[in-house]
């Protein structure tokens, strides 16, 4: 691909962005928890030597990405457009069958929530819950999202309209997900990896632009608290926290903060207080645990089951609302450092199969490319690979690739890592 950039190379993208930034919020953890107004306590948990574990687990996930970034596929994987018709349709259905009932019944409800009515947003999220299986659906829109990225800018496909009209039917749901049921990640899962796609056509020039978009991932991040901002407005600010805070926008600098240092002393906590590694997989086998019928049948877990041990946890140690761990450490708590080196490795090197398959364009990796990208940027906030999200949408793309594949003789140019 002509517009390939340093960061959509898992390997370069840890080692120059995940890792500063990593260090960046390591150092931001001891004044930002020792001062949040909103914490239980203000201890921190992270140490030198969980440090430097942190640090050798990210090595061996950019060491994995490297191993298996030059690889290339030898066959072009194309998929017909009723595959996107599949994702479409089987989103929709999910949102309808979520939130169609609500919307139904009680619309003034919906209203409330934009309108930011104090407590209406968690009234929403307290009647429309998720429903096993079917709210799961809904992450195929993230696999139509790469579909329709890959056929229009990597393949040069010329799809019908109705193919760009359900495309704006999807964000829009995602965008009404996140503005009523708190989920701000249903639109951000959908545009970063549809982006990436975007810009990989888009040949490098000296614009301020192209600018911009070579060093993508740092202004994503600089911009992020002006997005996070818009949606904490109404979900937080108005129902608790102007009453705390002296003005929004300090608000928003320490909750932004919070969350990706909470992340990191959550985990660090639960090293340091609770017996591990379990060698259960509560953290890293998460999706399987919430998968149906055989999320039944996995060990019993004092820490995920009904999450009451980690919420009591939460409430002594840091916060109900800031429950998040990192993508990180988690492996070794689930596993210990050994095994947890050689399932991130593992995790490195698929990411870097499925680079070398989008670089390429051929193969069918180069669809869950954009995922893992994603998951990339968000692992020092989430383990977002190990959760039902990406799972669900990978289903949806192993599923249209089975049924409705095409193979092309045609064979794309690669592109160098610029």
């Amino acid at each position: 691909m002509v517009g390939i950039r340093w960061w959509h190379s898992p390997a370069l993208l840890v080692v120059f962005f995940v890792i500063p930034f990593f260090l960046l919020i390591a150092a931001a953890t001891r004044p930002v928890i020792e001062n949040a107004p909103v914490l239980a306590s203000h201890q921190v948990y992270l140490t030198g030597i969980l440090l430097l574990k942190a640090l050798f687990l990210l090595g061996g996930l950019a060491l994995g990405a490297h191993c298996t970034g030059t690889v290339q596929p030898k066959k072009v994987l194309r998929l017909e457009n009723t595959s996107l018709d599949f994702l479409f349709w089987f989103t929709f259905l999910a949102y309808a069958i979520w939130f169609g009932p609500l919307l139904a019944s009680n619309p003034g409800l919906i209203l409330a929530t934009l309108s930011g009515a104090t407590g209406a947003m968690y009234e929403v999220r307290s009647t429309a819950q998720n429903i096993s299986g079917v709210t799961t659906l809904s992450q195929f829109g993230i696999a139509y999202a790469v579909v329709y990225g890959i056929k229009v800018f990597q393949d040069r496909e010329k799809l019908p309209r109705r193919y760009t009209i359900m495309l704006a039917v999807i964000l829009g749901l995602g965008l009404f997900r996140a503005a009523t049921f708190s989920e701000r990640i249903a639109i951000i899962e959908v545009v970063v990896p549809f982006f990436a796609i975007y810009v990989s056509s888009r040949k490098p020039g000296a614009t301020p632009v192209d600018f911009v978009l070579k060093f993508f991932p740092f202004f994503l991040y600089a911009v992020a608290p002006l997005f996070f901002a818009l949606f904490e407005y109404l979900r937080s600010w108005l129902n608790y926290y102007a009453a705390i805070y002296d003005t929004f926008p300090h608000f928003i600098a320490d909750r932004f903060a919070l969350y990706y240092v909470t992340s990191l002393n959550n985990i660090c906590a639960l090293i340091q207080l609770s017996p591990n590694p379990t060698f259960r997989g509560e953290w890293t086998l998460n999706w399987l645990y919430r998968f149906p019928i055989i999320g039944s049948l996995m060990p019993s877990s004092s820490l995920r089951g009904e999450d009451v041990w980690f919420s009591q946890f939460l409430t002594i140690y840091a916060s109900p609302e800031y429950n998040n761990t990192t993508g990180v450490l988690t492996v070794a708590y689930d596993w210990g450092m050994v095994l947890g080196m050689a399932l991130i490795f593992v995790y490195g090197a698929l990411a870097g199969l499925a680079f070398a398959s989008f670089r390429s364009g051929r193969g069918a990796g180069r669809y869950f490319y954009p995922i893992f990208l994603y998951s990339l940027l968000e692992i020092l906030r989430i383990g977002y690979i190990y959760d039902g999200r990406a799972i669900s949408a990978m289903i949806g793309l192993i599923i249209v690739a089975l049924i409705w594949y095409k193979r092309s003789p045609r064979v794309s140019v690669g592109g160098s890592v610029r």
